[in-house]
């Protein structure tokens, strides 16, 4: 017999994305819902013994796969130790918290552009959150454990460590300016300087500051966040600048009183474990790791272990040596890789069967009461696992839509309903990731045409693919291999390994999966990669590859290799320009260039990178109208209200966007002022958010 509320709250507990613990279900799964529903993605917990090891671990995976939940089972087991204290802190969070607004700009100094305070002391104040949190986080943790009563007898008492830890913390919280900071900052000033004479030909203006329009320049009284990231692309400067960082921090003084506290409790090391890492630009993610992860790690003589959550192709090392950490990733690709793919989707379809049935089990629920029995329940989760590539927060999603359109009404969820529920997801929330942010969000002209040219390259794959299939269709291409496919299947394709970067950022959107490394018809060395389910249902296409022994190697058909057209897709987007003469050269040449580290072979003194041309895109994005732009985030919380459709809680719209409460009550109350959020008070003493119908006319009745 179904249950639609508790089939509502299942759907709900997968969807959200918060902090793993699901404190919020524990009405229905007592007071440890994180033991009962935690499903490791190996067989014998493999994931989760390998956190627990005695290494530090990076473990990676797209957003929404289950970092977290990994996180919070471990420490839940940490807790129990009596050996081992453990701290947790969210990197993203802090990073939130963290208003420009709020930080001072300090006292002017000669030389120093105000730009480049503030951005200066924007980045200390992140650096020291992080610190600060981590040094609450292990006195919290103390005081829980009731350590006072236990620790460091006559030589020192617990007042005083706790004391000491709340003064490390209030200190390196504080962003202030230092004396011994002031060189390097007056020498990054003058790079912004140089820069901006060198990219707008060293006129007044220039001398002054430029930003760049839409139209063209205009002056500026500062230097921006962009400008003095630019200066820190050179690596002696960028190395110069962390150096000095790091000595803000008193990080002898802060690993003395943690070596002090673990020898008086009897406790062999502290685990720190560091959330949503990868959240961080590039350039704040390396400052992050040379002056908060490195020093913990490496100078702690393995008192101090770090166990660090990231994405996929986002993760820097810095001085951490990569081959003395453990990395695990728990993309289904990396974790079941296997020599057939057949082996692999087995691995993967198993964790995702075990995932569910735990979960419906834990809420007092059978799985297979809720889907139609005409098919095998292995065939509904074989589809489960190709329409959500194993991703937990995509499963709630589907479950979610199954709800809506079939549990809701005391129908059973049918291989139909999971393919619609697909296709829907795709149409409503993952494609509109490109159409919404290009128009509408607030962000650095780069990050637009970034954006615009993966939604071409997008655009691009889908092509190929509908091509393929129809000259398959129409015996022009393929030959007898094909003959007896009436529909054959295009879903998938294979580039060659060097172009798998430029996939990151629609993986990271789901929009493709990489599927497994394998070898072409020439045994070169390529990737399969597998575009979103509810893609092709929306293009008509079929999804996967035919059944029998026959078609084992359908996805490494020369058809279905992409590698030529995306390449020619890339030299009509990008070119190699020196920097110094302005030639420009040749995509194909690129070898080359990186044999001889980038000099131009026109002058012989400048250094030549790949650019992105965007003359088309310059006249696109004239045509934006700057005065409706929104910050991303904002865009993100607009698009749950009009998908939730109910009024809501700060804390309810942030568990779904995984940000913070407190990010969300600032953003709706600005909002609110702009007229696009409607906020009040409700006999629960809650305040709770709508859209308004102006923020719906704006931001999504109009067609791009």
């Amino acid at each position: 017999m179904m249950k639609q509320a508790a089939f509502a709250r299942i759907a709900e507990s997968l969807r959200k994305y918060q902090r793993a613990e699901l404190l919020d279900f524990q009405k229905e799964l007592g007071q440890d819902p994180v033991g009962k529903l935690y499903v490791d993605p190996l067989p014998g917990d493999a994931v989760l013994n390998s956190v627990l090891s005695s290494n530090t671990t990076f473990l990676l995976g797209r957003k929404g796969t289950g970092k977290s939940t990994v996180f919070a089972k471990a420490q839940s087991v940490y807790r129990i130790s009596r050996d081992i204290l453990s701290a947790y802190v969210d990197v993203k969070s802090l990073n939130e918290l963290i208003s420009a607004d709020e930080v001072p700009a300090g006292a002017l100094t000669d030389g120093i552009d105000p730009g480049v305070c503030r951005a200066h002391l924007l980045r200390k104040a992140f650096l020291g959150a992080v610190i600060s949190e981590l040094l609450n986080e292990i006195e919290k943790t103390c005081s829980k454990m009731t350590l006072r009563d236990t620790v460091f007898g006559a030589k020192r008492s617990y007042k005083d460590l706790q004391e000491n830890l709340i003064r490390l913390a209030t200190q390196v919280k504080e962003a202030k300016l230092e004396d011994h900071e002031i060189p390097i900052l007056q020498k990054i000033s003058r790079q912004c300087r140089a820069q901006n004479k060198q990219e707008h030909g060293g006129s007044r203006q220039a001398e002054l500051g430029v930003e760049a329009t839409a139209i063209g320049f205009k002056a500026k009284a500062a230097a921006t966040v962009s400008d003095f990231d630019k200066t820190l692309e050179d690596a002696e400067v960028y190395r110069e600048y962390s150096e000095i960082i790091l000595k803000a921090y008193p990080f002898l003084e802060l690993l003395g009183e943690i070596k002090v506290l673990l020898e008086g409790a009897r406790m062999t090391r502290l685990v720190v474990f560091f959330d949503d890492f990868s959240e961080l630009n590039f350039l704040d993610q390396k400052l992050f790791v040379d002056v908060v992860l490195a020093p913990l790690n490496n100078a702690s003589n393995e008192s101090v272990k770090l166990k660090i959550a990231g994405y996929p192709g986002r993760v820097y090392y810095g001085k951490i040596d990569p081959s003395k950490v453990d990395t695990v990733c728990i993309d289904f690709s990396a974790l079941y890789e296997a020599t057939e793919v057949q082996d692999m989707e087995t691995s993967a379809i198993d964790y995702a069967t075990r995932l569910l049935e735990t979960r419906f089990r834990a809420f007092g629920e059978e799985l297979q009461n809720y889907f139609d029995p005409s098919v095998p329940i292995a065939d509904h989760m074989k589809l489960i696992f190709q329409a959500s590539f194993n991703v937990p927060r995509l499963m709630g999603a589907l479950l979610h839509t199954c709800y809506l359109d079939r549990v809701s009404k005391g129908q059973l969820i049918t291989q139909a309903a999971i393919r619609l529920a697909s296709r829907k997801y795709y149409e409503s929330t993952i494609s509109q990731y490109f159409n919404r942010m290009l128009r509408y969000a607030l962000e650095p002209f780069e990050n637009k045409l970034d954006r615009h040219n993966q939604k071409e390259l997008l655009d691009c794959l889908i092509g190929e693919a509908r091509n393929v299939r129809k000259q398959i269709q129409s015996g022009s291409l393929g030959g007898s291999y094909f003959s007896e496919l009436s529909n054959p299947p295009s879903s998938h394709f294979v580039v060659q390994q060097s172009l798998e970067p430029l996939f990151r950022s629609l993986e990271s959107n789901f929009l493709v999966s990489k599927y497994k490394d394998t070898r072409d018809k020439n045994g070169a060395p390529v990737i399969v990669y597998a575009m979103y389910y509810g893609l092709t249902e929306t293009h008509r296409m079929s999804w996967g590859y035919p059944p029998g022994r026959d078609y084992r190697n359908y996805f490494v058909q020369r058809c279905f290799d992409y590698s030529r057209a995306i390449q020619e897709f890339l030299s009509s987007k990008q070119t190699i320009r020196c920097n110094q003469c302005g030639t420009c050269f040749a995509m194909e040449t690129q070898g080359s260039f990186e044999l001889y580290k980038w000099l131009c072979p026109e002058c012989k003194e400048g250094t030549c990178s790949i650019v992105v041309l965007a003359k088309e895109f310059r006249e696109e994005y004239a045509q934006l109208k700057e005065d409706v732009m929104l910050d991303p985030v904002e865009l993100d919380i607009l698009s749950t209200l009009r998908d939730e459709a109910i009024r809501m809680r700060a804390n309810e719209v942030a568990v779904l966007l995984d940000v913070t409460y407190q990010l969300v009550g600032r953003r709706t109350s600005k909002m609110q002022e702009m007229g696009l959020v409607n906020k009040d008070g409700s006999t629960d003493g809650h305040t709770r958010s709508e859209i308004s119908d102006r923020a719906l006319t704006t931001y999504f009745e109009k067609v791009w």
